[in-house]
């Protein structure tokens, strides 16, 4: 019995630190997990204030080359030649960067749940279209040559500048891993939804990289040092996301890639894919 009751002691004073060491530790948790999220926030926080200031110096130069380059347009026998051709060139490295810093922006919102979507009838076809071709000068300069198929006089209630965030996104990342080959554009209705794809003749993304290709601040390990910043393709699912699409790859290594997306004409007319 005094062995029995010792037992009893010994077990009855060992429960008490241990819940109390239990507790110590989930506060400490708790505390770590506060502290993590102060983090996430003063990080969106700043990618939105360094967006920003980045983008708006660029806006004021942007509208000055294009008051430039159509000056230069009209003039035309009466300019050096080649130089439309450089101004175009300028254009697109312009236009290129202001929609880094654009990107930037839309992170800091999906991150901070501040994205609001302004749906409008839209013309899919012209708008992709009329992408497309602010795009060209941008492949142009990596030796890459755009095709485009568009089924004419699809229409759809959606965001525009959403649908164009997408395109360009993509066209981006066609152009950036496929220089020098070529990158097709095709949209066409696929029953209550529209199907916009951009295939490329580049690299290709390994099996591996597919299942992480739509993380955030992912970057491919066929990404040159001087790539982008690896939120691309995450920005583009979560607004394919935030319009009830989906989004799917098809590529393997040396064999190019195509990216299709699949967006409802309609606000309910088809679901996204988790």
């Amino acid at each position: 019995m005094k062995i029995r009751r010792k037992r009893q002691g010994r077990t009855a004073v060992g429960r008490i630190p241990r819940a109390k060491g239990l507790r110590v530790r989930e506060a400490a948790l708790a505390a770590r997990v506060a502290e993590l999220e102060a983090e996430l926030h003063a990080r969106d926080d700043f990618l939105a204030i360094a967006a920003h200031e980045l983008r708006n110096p660029m806006t004021p130069i942007s509208a000055r080359l294009e008051l430039l380059l159509a000056r230069a347009r009209d003039m035309s026998g009466g300019v050096p030649a080649g130089l439309v051709h450089g101004l175009e060139l300028l254009e697109g490295l312009v236009n290129a960067y202001l929609r880094r810093a654009t990107t930037l922006l839309e992170v800091a919102r999906l991150s901070s749940g501040k994205l609001n979507l302004q749906t409008a009838e839209v013309d899919l076809s012209a708008l992709v279209r009329q992408v497309t071709t602010t795009m060209l000068p941008l492949a142009e300069s990596a030796g890459c040559q755009v095709r485009i198929s568009v089924e004419d006089r699809v229409s759809m209630l959606c965001d525009p500048m959403a649908v164009e965030q997408i395109l360009e996104n993509l066209l981006t990342n066609a152009i950036r891993f496929g220089p020098g080959g070529l990158v097709e554009v095709s949209l066409g209705r696929d029953g209550e939804a529209a199907r916009l794809s951009v295939r490329d003749e580049g690299v290709g993304i390994s099996d591996c990289d597919q299942a992480l290709i739509f993380e955030r601040f992912h970057r491919s390990r066929r990404a040159k040092p001087t790539g982008g910043f690896g939120i691309g393709l995450w920005v583009t699912r979560q607004l394919v996301r935030a319009m009830r699409g989906e989004i799917h790859v098809s590529s393997s290594p040396g064999a190019g890639s195509a990216f299709t997306v699949r967006l409802p004409l309609r606000p309910g007319g088809a679901k996204h894919a988790d």
